[in-house]
């Protein structure tokens, strides 16, 4: 038993040694907030992922939607043919959904990226 006295003794030495000093007084606080502040982002940023792509499906239902329609009437409007409205439409349209999936995959990658400092 004498033999691990020594031991714990100089293991507790060793340990008292190891303390590190903090950098400065209020490091916790400040490390505990700024947690508290990427919480707060990460829950506000996921928010508005599911109202854009809640947005997108929406955007796209209605663009078929239209599209369809369009596609109906075999009638002129205003002078010009159906079909060329309808290419019009439908050419638009797939800009658009692709510009917009474009920015949804965006907003996606950067969500990854993006820190507070």
């Amino acid at each position: 038993m004498s033999n691990l006295l020594p031991k714990d003794q100089s293991f507790s030495e060793m340990m008292k040694k190891s303390k590190l000093a903090m950098p400065f007084s209020d490091f916790e606080e400040r490390t505990i907030a700024l947690i508290y502040k990427e919480n707060a982002l990460k829950s506000s940023t996921s928010k508005y992922k599911r109202l854009a792509i809640l947005f997108f499906i929406m955007g796209t239902g209605l663009g078929f939607t239209v599209t369809y329609f369009l596609s109906l009437p075999k009638a002129s409007i205003a002078g010009i043919p159906s079909d060329t409205i309808l290419l019009v439409c439908r050419v638009s349209y797939i800009l658009l959904i692709l510009t917009q999936l474009n920015a949804i995959l965006k907003l996606f990658s950067k969500a990854r990226d993006y820190h507070i400092t």
